[in-house]
């Protein structure tokens, strides 16, 4: 069996980042990867503005103990402000232009106004409450870097630059396969030994959360030539899912039709749970075989399809894992496979605690739906006892980093 590292590690160095790009507006950009650098139109702020509602004035013009000036004008956001001429001061509101001769802004709790004058209890450093023209975006700097996940607040940053449309990685049409004559959709009656199609439903769900074109491919029954026939037609897209035969069972077809359609990649990981799983080439598209089992699919999809994903849109996968206190203790007769335990989260006593969750079984699916987290157990560990620190996985999220720009990147 193959470590899960090591299994991640060959299913990202199998698939090839797509070169297809396209191009978004900002507006619809979020959730998509960068295929280059986007550059700012203009900085941020495009001029020196006020950062509170106050009056600007020029410091000299006080004493160290303040003193009174009158006031010349007001500048509201979106003026173009006259210059302001020397012993005097203008109301100035948040986010307006500093007039031409200002270099300072007084809050306005700071200052008695009245009568068209302003009396100010100090004089102010010069460039007090002043945001400078380009202090947080320069002109022409990279925003992010390819690779990088267009995130709101990027969208943000990148509206506030200028910038309209950004080239992307085209999405990948990632289509969804059910295998088993026992299954049915939801809604629909089921007889005896028929069970409700629950994977195909989750995995499409999860797919749309990474950002793909989600293809939903429907059940297809154990039977070889209808089997044969979907998969034949699945290799029409860029990756292929199926859910159920990939184990050793007599009807488990999907391996043995792989084997003659297209190239196997490896079979079986030192996962807990998810140990039946198939990775290859189906045509052009990659091949993901995951467990039956509805909670070994969905551990299994964020292991090894997310990252996948995340690698052909161009991003560089990388799990977050975070460092918490084990609420219960957890113990496990047979050491070998990296564990992946259902927990809740709660914060108790300053610490942040990952309680296991009683009932980890793989078709526990309610169980994993009201968790947050996996707690990781090593292959090699036993277990933990209660209050032992552990490495906790948050969900199904995985962070994706682009290439550092000089600005633009904090």
């Amino acid at each position: 069996m193959l470590a899960v590292e090591e299994a991640r590690n060959r299913v990202l160095e199998a698939v090839r980042p797509t070169e297809e790009v396209e191009t978004v507006a900002t507006a619809e950009a979020a959730g998509r990867y960068l295929a280059e650098t986007p550059l700012a139109r203009v900085g941020s702020p495009a001029f020196d503005n006020s950062a509170m509602d106050g009056y600007a004035l020029r410091a000299a013009d006080l004493g160290e103990t303040g003193g009174e000036l009158p006031v010349a004008f007001t500048v509201a956001a979106g003026n173009d402000p006259r210059a302001l001429t020397e012993g005097t001061c203008a109301r100035i509101m948040t986010g307006a232009a500093i007039p031409a001769g200002a270099d300072a802004v007084v809050m306005q709790e700071k200052v008695e106004a009245g009568e068209g004058r302003a009396r100010f209890a100090e004089r102010p450093e010069p460039g007090a409450n002043i945001r400078r023209a380009g202090e947080d975006i320069a002109p022409g700097a990279g925003l992010a870097g390819p690779g990088e996940r267009v995130s709101p607040a990027l969208v943000s940053a990148l509206a506030t630059a200028g910038v309209g449309e950004v080239r992307v990685a085209r999405r990948p049409r990632v289509l969804v396969l059910s295998t088993g004559s026992e299954l049915r959709d939801p809604g629909e009656p089921v007889g005896p030994g028929e069970i409700y199609d629950s994977n195909r439903y989750a995995l499409l769900a999860m797919l749309r959360q990474v950002g793909v074109e989600a293809v939903d491919g429907g059940r297809v029954p154990d039977e070889v030539e209808v089997l044969r026939g979907a998969l034949d037609r699945a290799a029409e897209h860029d990756m292929v899912i199926t859910s159920g035969g990939v184990s050793v069972g007599d009807f488990d077809h999907v391996k043995r039709i792989l084997e003659e359609k297209g190239e196997i990649g490896f079979w079986k990981v030192a996962i807990k749970p998810g140990k039946p799983f198939a990775f290859g080439r189906l045509g052009r598209a990659y091949f993901f075989g995951l467990p039956g089992n509805p909670v070994s699919a969905l551990i299994t999809f964020q292991q090894f399809v997310r990252p996948a994903l995340i690698h052909w849109m161009g991003g560089s996968p990388v799990p977050v894992r975070i460092n918490a206190v084990a609420g219960a203790a957890y113990q496990r007769e047979k050491a070998g496979r990296t564990e992946f335990l259902r927990a809740r989260l709660e914060w108790s006593g300053g610490q942040l605690m990952a309680i296991p969750l009683s009932r980890q079984g793989s078709g526990m699916i309610w169980g994993m739906s009201r968790a947050h987290a996996y707690i990781v157990v090593d292959a090699g560990s036993h277990g933990f006892r209660t209050g032992e620190a552990v490495v906790v996985e948050p969900g199904s999220e995985w962070c994706s980093f682009g290439e550092p720009q000089s600005r633009g990147e904090e």
